[in-house]
């Protein structure tokens, strides 16, 4: 490994219950998954990493924005992974048909959280997709789960062009699965969105490559 200077990397995880790792030990999460094989990476070198997980289960975008100052901004991150959508794109009975966020204002709120993780620092961000799901019942906005979220991930990639912030296409990298692959990856019915421990692997090795990617550049550029 070649010789650096000694230097501290924070890396802030943002998100939601996909982030958060709901319902999975917390050495199977991909989060816990990628820190400590990054932690071993850089263990030979004097390159100290901060890994903190910021997810929280049942968030939307808007609350997440609510606590970004002090879930990120506090950490001044050199690094942000943002993954929101699942519960932005989702339709409760009480709602009356309406996503709990709009899909306007989903664009708007990750727009925010990327320039404010700017000016805290952030040199390197990365926007995620989302997975996909088995939630397939048409709910009372007259779509699904499914529906919405093919919807919101299309703005995601439309976002991480406009901002120019690294995307991880998390939904390709799961690739055209059959149902009962997709359910290997996923929690059981009447779960069938939130990640198994296989789905937390698959999605570790989906990120962690942009990761490890954006610590490169950010070490490089510091020890020019």
């Amino acid at each position: 490994m070649v010789e650096h200077k000694p230097l501290a990397l924070t890396v802030v995880y943002m998100g939601d219950s996909i982030t958060e790792g709901q319902y999975v030990k917390a050495e199977l999460r991909w989060t816990d998954i990628v820190s400590d094989s990054l932690q071993r990476k850089f263990l030979p070198s004097p390159i100290n990493l901060m890994l903190l997980n910021q997810g929280v289960s049942g968030e939307t975008t808007r609350q997440g924005l609510e606590r970004f100052a002090r879930s990120v901004q506090t950490h001044q991150p050199e690094i942000m992974t943002l993954q929101f959508g699942l519960n932005d794109c989702n339709c409760w009975v009480t709602d009356r048909g309406l996503p709990r966020v709009s899909l306007a204002a989903y664009r708007e709120n990750l727009k925010e959280m990327i320039d404010r993780a700017r000016v805290f620092g952030a040199r390197e961000i990365i926007l995620s997709t989302n997975h996909p799901t088995l939630r397939r019942k048409v709910l009372l906005s007259g779509e699904s789960l499914e529906d919405g979220r093919c919807r919101y991930n299309d703005a995601v990639r439309r976002i991480a062009e406009e901002k120019n912030v690294t995307l991880c296409d998390i939904d390709a990298g799961f690739g055209n699965l059959g149902d009962d692959e997709l359910e290997a990856l996923l929690l059981p019915y009447p779960d069938h969105l939130h990640l198994s421990p296989a789905g937390h692997l698959k999605y570790a090795t989906t990120i962690q490559p942009h990761i490890e990617q954006a610590i490169d550049r950010i070490v490089a550029e510091k020890q020019s």
